[in-house]
């Protein structure tokens, strides 16, 4: 099962081998966690190792942060975002739906107009972009805010699988990332992707503790346990994984 199928590495040390190698090529992957939990930085080195070291250009796409703000955050892992952005290798995309411009908050047209299908702005947007670079990788962060703009979980899980499905049907391996803690309902989201790792961020004794488990992970072999990560200056890695056979 696990020899058959295209391994798309992530580039974080650690997590390729609890999941026999990598993702496999072409799916979506939810990464959901609560705040602080390292799903912003997870879902950008996969991105920047994907096109620094294993030539796949990628996609980012920001529904809730500033574009300068994410590329400065990642100067602190040694990350140059501008040098790839200048290569044609990583494409950056603001599409927040809301925006602070002229000391006025103003809708972005291409993603709100008072619709009730933002996920079908979201999608063009996601092909034209993948279609500018010749992308093999998409990041976008996060799908939570789409998804609170439906008041019926229906639409949103319409809209989430038909997204999915137009990048899958694009063969690029995407991560989609989403807010989530124990005491919410599962995610729509991970009824409709491929597969799930799920990061925590919890108080052990007088400190706080990242941890990262694969839930699951379709046709492929992995791991189930709970390992705890890591984020210093090289970016976020598993400490001690247990390795797969």
């Amino acid at each position: 099962m696990d020899s058959t199928y295209s391994k798309v590495k992530t580039g974080i040390p650690g997590l390729d081998s609890v999941i026999s190698g990598g993702f496999k090529s072409g799916r979506s992957v939810s990464i959901s966690g609560p705040p602080g939990s390292g799903k912003t930085t997870l879902g950008l080195q996969y991105l920047y190792s994907g096109a620094k070291d294993f030539g796949e250009p990628g996609v980012y796409i920001t529904l809730s942060q500033n574009i300068d703000e994410i590329k400065n955050d990642c100067k602190s892992y040694g990350w140059d975002f501008d040098d790839l952005i200048s290569k044609d290798k990583i494409l950056m995309i603001d599409a927040r739906p809301f925006k602070i411009q002229d000391d006025l908050i103003g809708k972005d047209d291409s993603l709100y107009r008072g619709e009730q299908l933002p996920f079908e702005h979201l999608t063009k947007l996601l092909l034209s972009s993948i279609k500018r670079v010749e992308a093999k990788r998409i990041v976008i962060d996060s799908v939570t805010i789409l998804a609170m703009q439906y008041s019926d979980k229906f639409y949103v899980r319409q809209g989430l699988q038909g997204m999915i499905q137009a990048l899958e049907n694009f063969g690029v391996t995407s991560l989609i990332l989403s807010e989530y803690s124990e005491r919410d309902d599962y995610p729509v989201e991970w009824f409709v992707t491929s597969g799930i790792i799920h990061l925590r961020h919890t108080r052990k004794a007088d400190t706080m503790e990242r941890t990262i488990q694969v839930t699951k992970m379709r046709g492929i072999k992995h791991s189930e346990q709970i390992h705890p990560i890591d984020l210093d200056s090289n970016g976020l890695h598993l400490l001690h994984p247990r390795l797969m056979p």
